[in-house]
């Protein structure tokens, strides 16, 4: 349903939230989770990841969102990810998503 939602997104509203953490992490912040609101069309959906997601599933999932993220935030396209003091969020999530790559797509979270 969020990649739907992205997909015919016209806005998109961005904000995360970091944890501390050790042994991982951007500058000893783990991400936590990341929200998204979007408007799409004459209709809105928000939607709140869990980056601290553990188990089986936690890889996949993570990849995901890290896909999700990755073209979101680099698309020439629209929609224009926004958010209030998102400068500093935008180059932790950055990070993020070149540890994941790095780890194969596992993000560290």
């Amino acid at each position: 349903e969020m990649r739907a939602a992205l997909a015919g997104a016209a806005r998109v509203g961005i904000d995360t939230e970091w944890a501390e953490g050790e042994g991982g992490g951007v500058g000893g912040a783990v991400l936590a989770t990341v929200q998204l609101a979007v408007t799409e069309g004459s209709g809105e959906a928000a939607f709140v990841c869990d980056a601290l997601q553990r188990g089986p599933a936690a890889a996949q999932y993570l990849s995901a969102l890290g896909s999700e993220l990755r073209s979101l935030l680099l698309s020439p396209a629209p929609p224009l990810p926004v958010g209030f003091a998102f400068a500093a969020d935008a180059q932790k999530l950055a990070a993020w998503l070149r540890e994941a790559e790095a780890a194969g797509g596992e993000a560290e979270a």
